[in-house]
C-alpha cells in the first residue's frame, strides 16, 4: 500500500464475518474437525478453534497425527464447559454464572483459552465474599491464579473469626494454613481465635496431621494468650506426645510478639465528604475518638459525591449511588473566571478493603440515587430513595442487596416519595423517617406500615437505633402547611430537640434536649460508639470557626453530657454536607491527615502565636 492510499477499516465486515462463522458452525457447514468429549460431539472449525486456544493451534499445527485426524477424543474435559467455550470463539459472548465459572476455569486452563482465563478471574474476583473466599484462596493456588488467590486470602484474613469454622478451612493445605497463621493481617482481635482454628485444623486429621503441629503452633503469638489459656494449654496437659511439644514450644519461643492487624483497631467516626480549603473539593476521613486523631481514607473513585453509607456488624463499609462530575464548563458572566462542574447520577456500589485503603467496586444498584439511606437487616443491604433521583415513582424504590450473591433486587417501594428521608433498623424491622412521617417495613412479608406520626415536622435530622428505641435528632423544623423550613429564629439556638421512639408502643415522646450551642446549619450527626448513643455536632454557626464536639445520652438520668471537645487545630471545617458513620479501622493502614497541625509547636496555653526556634510565630488558618 503505497503512502498516498487512504485505509479504511469496515467495521461491519468484521462483525458479519464473524455472524457468518457462527451460521456455519451452527448448520454443520465446512467443518473439518469434531471433538468428542463423554460421548457428545462437537463439529467445528479447525481455524476458528487454533485462533482462541494455544492447546488447539499446537494440536492442529504440530504434524503430529491429530493435525491429521477427523475426530478427537478430549479426556479431563467438560463437555458443558467445552460447549460455552466454543459458543464465545464463534460469538465473543461468554455465558457465566456461579455454577459454571469454576468448572469452565479448568477448562479454560487445560485448553490454554486466555480470554476466558481472564474474563473468569475477574469474575471469581469480584465474587469473592465471607462464603467462598476459603475455597477461592485453595482454587486460586491450585491453579496457580495469584491475584484470585490474593483477593480471596484478604478476605479470609479479614473474617477469620467466622470462616475459620468452614469446612473449607479443615480442607486446606498445610502450606496454605501455615500461610494464614503466620499472617500479621488476621482481623482477630484475640490470640486464641487463632489458637482454636489452627488446633481445630490439627486435629481434624490428626494421623495425617501430626507432622506439621510444631511447625503451626510455631506461629500463634503466644505472649498475645491470656495467663488463664497460657497456664491451662502449657502447664495442665496430661502427658502426651502432643504436650511435649506444645511445652517444648513454649519454652522454647521468645517472650515477645506483633500484634495481629485486628488488635490495632480503632473505633473511629468516618466522614464522608469532608470539605477540603479549596471550595468544590471533598476528601473521606476518619476521626478517632480514643487517639483523637484525623486518618486520611482513599477517596472514593472517580470524585464521587453525595453518596449513601452504611458499616455492616461485621465491620464492612460500603458505599452507593452519589453523582460523578462529567466536565467544567464555564458559568454565568456574573462570575468570570469561575468554573462550575455538571454532574451525572450514579448507581455505584463500593466496598472498603481496610486492609488495602481502596474502595472495590461490587454489582452497580439497579436504580441511580443521590444520598440514598442505606441500612443492613436480617444480613442485606437495603438502598431506600434518594434525592432528585427523577420523578416520584423513582424516589420511592427500594432494592436490597445479597452480599453471598453480589447481586441487587427490587423490593416493595416506599408508600410516599421523599427528597429526603433517614433511615434505621430495630428488630429486623426497617424505620423510614421524614418530616413528620414515620413508615415501618417489615422484609418478612415485603410490606410497609405507617406508624405514629411524630409531633414535630422536621427534615435533615440525623436518627440513631439505640436499646430498642429510635432517637431523632436535630433537623430544620418545617411548616407542615406550605413544607417549606421555618426561619432560623424559631429554631433555638440553645440546645438540638430530641424524639424518641417507642417501636413496640408505636409512640413518639420528647427526651432531653442536647446542651449544645446550636444554629440553623443541620450539622447534627447521631452515632453509637463504644456502645454508648452519642451525637458529633459542630456547636458554631456555619461562617464562624469550626468547633466540634460529642455529646454522650446517659438513658436513666434522660440527659446529655459533653463527651469530648474536638480542638479546631485537629478537626478542621467540615462544611454542612458531611455525613459520618462509625466504624472500626486500623490506623497502621491509613494516613495520619496531612491538615493536622503538628502538637508540640502550639503554646501550652492554647494561644495562636507560639515561639518557634526562638521566633514568634502565628498559627496558620487550618
Amino acid at each position: 500500500m503505497s503512502a498516498q492510499d487512504e485505509r479504511q477499516i469496515n467495521t461491519e465486515y468484521a462483525v458479519s464475518l464473524l455472524e457468518q462463522l457462527k451460521l456455519f458452525y451452527e448448520q454443520q457447514l465446512l467443518t473439518d474437525i469434531v471433538l468428542i468429549v463423554e460421548g457428545t460431539e462437537f463439529p467445528c472449525h479447525k481455524m476458528v478453534l487454533a485462533t482462541c486456544s494455544s492447546y488447539f493451534r499446537a494440536m492442529f499445527m504440530s504434524g503430529l497425527s491429530e493435525s491429521k485426524q477427523t475426530h478427537v477424543h478430549l479426556r479431563n474435559v467438560d463437555a458443558a464447559s467445552l460447549q460455552i467455550i466454543i459458543t464465545y470463539a464463534y460469538t465473543g459472548n461468554l455465558a457465566i454464572n456461579e455454577s459454571t465459572v469454576e468448572q469452565l476455569y479448568e477448562t479454560a486452563c487445560f485448553l490454554q483459552v486466555d480470554d476466558v482465563l481472564q474474563l473468569c478471574r475477574e469474575y471469581l474476583i469480584k465474587k469473592v465474599n465471607a462464603k467462598n473466599c476459603v475455597r477461592l484462596m485453595s482454587f486460586g493456588d491450585l491453579f496457580s491464579c495469584e491475584e484470585l488467590k490474593q483477593s480471596a486470602k484478604r478476605m479470609v484474613e479479614h473474617k477469620f473469626t467466622s470462616v475459620y469454622r468452614q469446612d473449607a478451612f479443615m480442607q486446606l493445605s498445610s502450606e496454605l494454613l501455615i500461610d494464614l497463621v503466620s499472617s500479621d493481617n488476621l482481623n482477630v482481635e484475640k490470640e486464641e481465635t487463632v489458637r482454636e482454628a489452627a488446633m481445630s485444623w490439627l486435629d481434624y486429621n490428626t494421623v495425617s496431621r501430626s507432622q506439621y503441629l510444631s511447625t503451626v503452633l510455631s506461629h500463634l503469638r503466644i505472649d498475645a494468650l491470656s495467663e488463664v489459656i497460657q497456664r491451662e494449654w502449657f502447664q495442665g496437659l496430661p502427658p502426651n506426645d502432643k504436650s511435649v511439644v506444645v511445652q517444648g514450644l513454649y519454652k522454647s519461643m521468645p517472650r515477645f510478639f506483633k500484634p495481629r492487624l485486628g488488635m490495632t483497631k480503632e473505633e473511629m467516626i468516618i466522614i464522608i465528604e469532608a470539605a477540603l480549603e479549596n471550595p468544590g473539593c471533598y476528601s473521606t476521613i476518619c476521626y478517632s475518638p480514643q487517639a483523637e486523631k484525623v486518618y486520611k481514607l482513599c477517596n472514593p473513585p472517580s470524585e464521587l459525591l453525595k453518596v449513601g453509607a452504611v458499616v455492616s456488624p461485621d465491620n464492612d463499609i460500603y458505599i452507593a449511588g452519589g453523582q460523578v462530575p462529567l466536565k467544567n464548563a464555564k458559568s454565568n458572566q456574573n462570575k468570570p473566571g469561575k468554573f462550575q462542574a455538571t454532574f451525572r447520577t450514579v448507581n455505584s456500589f463500593y466496598w472498603f478493603d481496610a486492609q488495602q485503603n481502596t474502595w472495590i467496586p461490587k454489582t452497580p444498584m439497579l436504580c441511580v440515587r443521590i444520598k440514598p439511606s442505606l441500612v443492613w437487616c436480617d444480613g442485606y443491604i437495603y438502598a431506600i430513595g434518594g434525592d432528585s433521583v427523577g420523578g416520584e415513582l423513582n424516589r420511592r424504590t427500594v432494592e436490597r442487596y445479597d452480599c453471598e450473591k453480589d447481586e441487587w433486587t427490587l423490593v416493595s417501594p416506599l408508600p410516599s416519595a421523599f427528597q429526603w428521608s433517614v433511615a434505621v433498623v430495630v428488630h429486623d424491622c426497617i424505620y423510614v423517617m421524614a418530616y413528620n412521617l414515620t413508615y415501618c417495613f417489615i422484609p418478612r412479608s415485603g410490606i410497609w406500615v405507617e406508624m405514629a406520626k411524630r409531633q414535630s415536622s422536621r427534615c435533615f435530622a440525623s436518627a440513631a437505633a439505640f436499646d430498642g428505641k429510635i432517637f431523632y435528632l436535630g433537623g430544620l423544623q418545617t411548616d407542615n402547611n406550605s413544607g417549606g423550613r421555618l426561619p432560623a429564629s424559631t429554631l433555638g439556638a440553645s440546645s438540638v430537640a430530641v424524639e424518641v421512639f417507642d417501636v413496640h408502643k408505636n409512640e413518639w415522646y420528647m427526651a432531653a434536649n442536647i446542651p449544645a450551642k446550636r444554629f440553623a446549619d443541620p450539622c447534627v450527626r447521631a452515632v453509637v460508639i463504644s456502645n454508648s448513643l452519642c451525637i458529633f455536632i459542630r456547636e458554631t454557626h456555619i461562617n464562624e470557626k469550626a468547633k466540634y464536639a460529642i455529646y454522650q445520652y446517659d438513658m436513666d438520668l434522660d440527659q446529655w453530657f459533653l463527651r469530648q471537645q474536638i480542638s479546631e487545630r485537629v478537626l478542621w471545617d467540615l462544611a454542612k454536607e458531611f455525613r459520618c458513620t462509625v466504624g472500626k479501622l486500623y490506623p497502621s493502614c491509613l494516613e495520619v491527615s496531612p491538615w493536622k497541625p503538628l502538637t508540640h509547636v502550639f503554646s501550652q496555653d492554647g494561644a495562636d502565636d507560639f515561639e518557634l526556634d526562638g521566633n514568634m510565630v502565628t498559627l496558620p488558618p487550618v
